[in-house]
């Protein structure tokens, strides 16, 4: 018999690959319904559990008129169903217990102590339910004398260190200008998860996934904490710019910005006969990467220069044709009409009547397809 042709990914979108997997996610917020958001994306079944009063993040600002739904709340709640439970009561208890019996994954991101004052804990919920696995994400961890202080994205930034080596290097501590921690702790959520069920077809049992906003902190700092122990040298602050490489960062041109990453002395050369300045190239302040970092400034000085001659879209579109990494700086809206990420199909048409607009969906893809939004923000008057 002939061979037959494979589909192509146009014609036969593969299964979802969390499809059949049940979540209930008990999450606010950010950085937990992150994650749930990542295991409705790639397929699972997640059932957004909400207080009376609604997860806090409905308020946050944007808030669409007379729906009680914030920008933010569409982003991270996508692909959800929904219901409200009271869990401090006899009844919003029983009814999570009914759910969990029939669910793989609890998602909660309550403190320590408000979680085994609801008799929450994974030991609890598993007892009658060995299979579940429990992913709890937290602010500071569950351990220590500081496992019950409350904690958002900024005050952990400020915590591990990150706001002190972001900004320039004379102005103050900057907060990094997305919410870098819950999106991070909300993926090492979902990873954990991932990997806790893969565990679970293998050993017949669940368990305990733990992430915090703390340890993502601390992961994402682990250069800075690298370089101190090898040199003692204290950490601080270089714009757009990197401790590790120059020239590197975001340079002013004739009518914008672009930002470039010279990585070796390869990149170096090429930069600078691509921006007609080859003499820096044998310039003794310049010759390596350690040299370079060592007189940044004064290598800034001559880029800076150069790049006052022509615009933005010039200096990208000259050095990506010398192999240099460059780009301008944009807006994060000029994505909306960004031709590559058009071909990318990274943004998906939000399927809500009442809020025409398009989201970022999962980046990922399986044999050529993207995981699709499939269902809006669960609607605080219309819950299953």
């Amino acid at each position: 018999m002939p061979a037959t042709a494979s589909p192509t990914p146009a014609s036969r979108p593969p299964e979802l690959p969390l499809a059949g997997i049940r979540v209930i996610d008990a999450t606010a917020n950010i950085a937990g319904p992150f994650g749930g958001s990542v295991l409705a994306d790639l397929g699972a079944d997640v059932c957004k559990v909400e207080p009376p009063g609604g997860d806090s993040a409905r308020r946050m600002a944007p808030v669409e008129a007379d729906r009680d739904t914030s920008a933010y709340f569409h982003v991270v709640n996508r692909n959800k169903r929904g219901i409200t439970l009271d869990l401090r009561s006899p009844a919003g208890q029983q009814q999570l217990g009914a759910l969990l019996d029939d669910a793989d994954v609890f998602l909660t991101n309550l403190l320590p102590r408000q979680i085994r004052d609801l008799h929450l804990t994974a030991d609890q919920l598993r007892a009658q339910r060995p299979r579940l696995i429990v992913g709890h994400l937290s602010a500071y961890g569950s351990r220590g004398a500081e496992q019950d202080r409350p904690g958002f994205d900024a005050v952990l930034q400020a915590r591990t260190g990150i706001a002190a080596v972001t900004g320039q290097s004379d102005g103050p501590p900057v907060r990094a200008g997305i919410s870098v921690l819950d999106v991070g702790s909300g993926m090492w959520l979902a990873l954990g998860v991932i990997a806790a069920l893969y565990r679970r077809e293998r050993t017949g049992v669940g368990g305990l996934v733990e992430t915090s906003l703390l340890e993502t902190g601390a992961t994402w700092v682990g250069y800075h904490l690298s370089a101190h122990q090898a040199t003692g040298a204290a950490s601080g602050r270089h714009g757009s710019g990197h401790p590790a490489f120059s020239p590197y960062g975001i340079f002013p041109t004739a009518d914008g910005e672009v930002c470039i990453g010279v990585g070796n002395d390869a990149l170096f050369e090429r930069l600078c006969t691509a921006i007609g300045r080859p003499e820096l190239v044998g310039d003794a302040r310049f010759t390596t990467n350690t040299d370079r970092v060592a007189h940044d400034r004064a290598l800034r000085r001559e880029l800076e220069s150069a790049f006052a001659e022509a615009s933005a879209a010039h200096w990208a579109a000259r050095l990506a044709t010398a192999g240099v990494p460059a780009d301008r700086v944009n807006a994060p809206e000029d994505l909306l009409t960004d031709p590559q990420v058009a071909a990318m199909a990274i943004l998906e048409s939000y399927p809500d009547e009442h809020s025409p607009r398009q989201l970022a969906a999962l980046p990922l893809t399986f044999d050529g397809h993207r995981p699709p939004i499939r269902l809006p923000a669960p609607n605080p008057t219309h819950r299953t």
